[in-house]
């Protein structure tokens, strides 16, 4: 069922780029235009759902494979691919919340900001870039944009690794449930 809601997220977030602008400038209005479009609002809440779905049910399957205690052994490697994909996940909806560009992502942005301030791999705190909209680098926000569209794809490579010892490995629900 993960799979399922997995591939929906980043068939409706392919749909999405229709009518998402990916600017600093440009994407809070984008957004607005996909809430005043039934079509746009629909693909969009199919999105937004069905990430949540998503980690919801990784989440779930996590936790029946930890009390089942089915993680050591011959078993490692499952549990160390499911546990990339989940943090991959993680971050893509992470980066997500970042592209509506509202009042909740911005802040989003600036804790994010705060935490990678504590790295010394910025010349100057990332944190000073988000006291204005006029700061932000566009560059930036580009690149959170790319990385959202890109780490699907390492998602999925995660997802081929974490099932590729099984022997009757399953990749999407029976057509009925589906």
């Amino acid at each position: 069922v993960a799979n399922l809601t997995f591939l929906i997220a980043t068939l409706t977030g392919a749909l999405l780029l229709f009518w998402y602008v990916p600017s600093v400038h440009q994407a809070h209005a984008s957004m607005r235009a996909i809430e005043q479009s039934l079509v746009a609002n629909l693909v969009r809440s199919l999105h937004r759902y069905s990430s949540d779905a998503c980690m919801l049910f990784v989440l779930i399957h996590a936790i029946k494979i930890v009390g089942a205690r089915r993680f050591t052994g011959p078993r490692w490697l499952a549990w160390v691919t499911g546990l990339v994909a989940l943090a991959l996940i993680g971050v893509v909806g992470w980066l997500g919340y970042w592209l509506v560009w509202d009042q909740p992502a911005q802040l989003v942005a600036e804790g994010t900001s705060r935490m990678l301030d504590v790295l010394p791999i910025f010349l100057t705190p990332l944190s000073r870039s988000f006291l204005t909209d006029g700061t932000v680098n566009s560059l930036l926000f580009f690149v959170v944009f790319f990385a959202h569209m890109l780490l699907p794809m390492a998602v999925v490579v995660a997802l081929w690794l974490h099932l590729a010892r099984l022997s009757r490995a399953r990749w999407m629900t029976p057509r009925r449930l589906t």
